[in-house]
């Protein structure tokens, strides 16, 4: 065979192995790429709903105050219609 025959195949497998060697760099990058990007989006859209679906503070907070009736039970007794009765919390002391 002749010798610049033999370098022209050479050069163009060369070349194209250059080719191919640069398309599957680019291919892995470009996958690499994606593969990231996705992670975070997935992972700031998991911390979007986790925070939707646990923050239960509510909008409008309806309630009904507590207040100690005006007649307490102790003003009716007599055992104690001579002293001062002061009320210090309108709950049970046990907690009911």
């Amino acid at each position: 065979m002749k010798p610049k025959l033999l370098i022209e195949i050479a050069i163009s497998l060369l070349r194209a192995r250059m080719r191919q060697t640069i398309v599957a760099a680019v291919g892995v990058t470009f996958g690499i790429t994606m593969f990231v990007t996705l992670l975070g989006f997935m992972n700031g859209l998991n911390k979007l709903l986790d925070g939707l679906i646990t923050n239960r503070t509510p909008h409008i907070r309806i309630f009904r105050d507590i207040v100690p009736s005006k007649h307490q039970p102790v003003e009716l007794s007599s055992q104690y219609n001579t002293s001062y009765n002061f009320i210090s919390s309108i709950k049970a002391p046990n907690g009911r």
